[in-house]
């Protein structure tokens, strides 16, 4: 377990790597389970498998982002608790997400079967990818509690100092995903039925063992029945600071969403199928970045709550530099290799692989600059700057991406809907360098307006707190150091 005192004060490269790791492969793993899923009916089933999957995917992904604004929300408040030596208030976060991850679980299972194929016909899908889609789907929604359970518990583990103990969970899940898939596509003939049920499982596993290690005795934010709560008002601050991540994640069921909407109408369902294949072999990309920015959160939580704000700006340009160095080394590795990453989720089908290769050219682009936008944003969120985050999420979905999306294909057919994405990636990227660089240079003001004796003192600069809200409100932005009566917060 990582100590405080080696947060406040050990080596930020050792840090990084203790946490940036076990997360990253946390993430992916965690992110396979839909790509497995796809590997498998994609070879099993063909076309029409891998478009029925893209179909439904949005909708998995609204599960998951429930499941990410509880987590990431109660994880980066109890990151700030734990810096300012707030145990107790710590906890009380901990006990009210875990909560409302039952409530919300059983509200997607309910309100999701309800709703299932209304959700698919939107699309104007038909036919076998129509069916294929529903039976997966009605699976997902009756099992959705697990994913949720799943999904935020992972970041409350790992902030309680347990980042490879995170990571062997995941790894765990993955595995039984991967062989119950399998045994229920490629032996027992299941198709999509077996697809989601393999999936279910392979969620349930690392719930069940989150929940046992937040329940022993081993753990420092330790869950009791006893002490379970629901304070509406805990729990609006926790979906309030998570609300840049579910923001985040929600955007991508809405971009899979209207994708899927523009494939169909200026292209067919092999447009869709190929969109899918395209976004698998993306997504790892995504999820190195997403690992990366994650790993980080509770350091920089950690120490801009202890107001260590030299460190948080030397964590933050590591993890720059690691998220460049990532895209660059996906850019290259699809740019040579691209119709071996397409074989691995389609045999034999040219015309398929003709579409996918097309759009994947395109789409690759991105790589390079959507690691240190995510970062950005996710930076933001950790040191409870919500609405500089959601700045970042809801301008790169509403007001770049959805109208590029309606307008590039105007002009440019299916090209123009591959083009979307990397376009508005590099129009985000201008963006969030300016708050970069700005935030940069507050860092260090900050951290020479009140320079530390000693790595273990403990005296956070001042905060700007809002009168009667309790200390999860607090709105940690820095201030400028001028005489009293005259500071300006920023």
């Amino acid at each position: 377990m990582v100590s405080d005192e080696e947060m406040k004060s050990g080596d930020i490269v050792n840090l990084f790597l203790k946490f940036a790791f076990p997360t990253v492969v946390g993430v992916v793993i965690a992110g396979i389970q839909g790509i497995i899923d796809g590997l498998f009916i994609g070879n099993a089933i063909g076309s029409q498998g891998l478009a029925a999957i893209t179909l439904a995917y949005p909708a998995y992904m609204v599960i998951i982002a429930v499941g990410v604004i509880i987590g990431i929300g109660a994880s980066s408040l109890a990151a700030l608790q734990l810096g300012k030596e707030k145990l107790s208030r710590a906890l009380d976060i901990v006990h009210n997400a875990f909560s409302l991850c039952i409530l919300a679980g059983a509200v997607f299972t309910v309100a999701g079967l309800i709703f299932c194929e209304t959700s698919i016909n939107i699309l104007g899908a038909s036919g076998n990818a129509l069916a294929f889609a529903r039976d997966y789907l009605r699976i997902i929604f009756a099992g959705s509690v697990f994913m949720i359970l799943s999904v935020a518990l992972e970041p409350l583990v790992r902030n309680d100092g347990k980042p490879r103990l995170c990571m062997n969970i995941m790894i765990a899940g993955v595995i039984v995903n991967l062989v119950l898939d399998y045994l229920f596509i490629m032996h027992m003939g299941m198709g999509m039925v077996g697809a989601a049920f393999a999936t279910i499982i392979s969620f349930a596993l690392p719930a069940l063992l989150f929940m046992n290690y937040l329940f022993g005795r081993e753990a420092k934010l330790k869950l009791q029945l006893k002490a379970m709560k629901f304070k509406l008002r805990t729990q609006f601050q926790i979906l309030r600071a998570g609300l840049p991540s579910f923001v985040m994640q929600f955007s991508l069921a809405l971009i899979l969403f209207a994708h899927n909407y523009m494939l169909l109408r200026y292209g067919s369902e092999l447009a869709v199928s190929a969109y899918g294949i395209i976004g698998y072999v993306l997504s790892i990309f995504s999820m190195l970045f997403e690992g990366i920015a994650l790993g980080v959160q509770p350091i920089i939580g950690f120490n801009y709550g202890a107001g260590y704000y030299e460190r948080v700006s030397k964590t933050l340009k590591l993890t720059i530099l690691s998220c460049v160095l990532t895209g660059v080394f996906g850019f290259v590795l699809i740019y040579l290799f691209p119709e071996k990453m397409v074989q691995i989720f389609s045999q034999g089908d040219s015309e398929l692989l003709e579409v996918t290769l097309r759009g994947m050219k395109i789409f690759i682009f991105s790589l390079l600059v959507e690691g240190t936008v995510l970062l950005t944003a996710i930076y933001f969120q950790s040191i409870n700057r919500v609405r500089a985050a959601l700045f970042i999420y809801l301008g790169k979905i509403f007001v770049v991406l959805f109208p590029l999306l309606f307008i590039l294909p105007i002009f440019f057919g299916l090209d123009g809907v591959w083009a979307a994405s990397p376009a508005t990636e590099y129009i985000m990227m201008l963006v969030v360098l300016g708050m970069l660089l700005k935030e940069f240079k507050l860092l260090r003001h900050a951290a020479k307006a009140e320079p530390r004796q000693s790595a273990g003192t403990k005296k956070a600069l001042p905060v700007v707190r809002n009168s009667g809200k309790a200390d999860v409100e607090e709105n940690p932005r820095l201030v400028t150091f001028k005489p009293a009566e005259k500071r300006e917060t920023l």
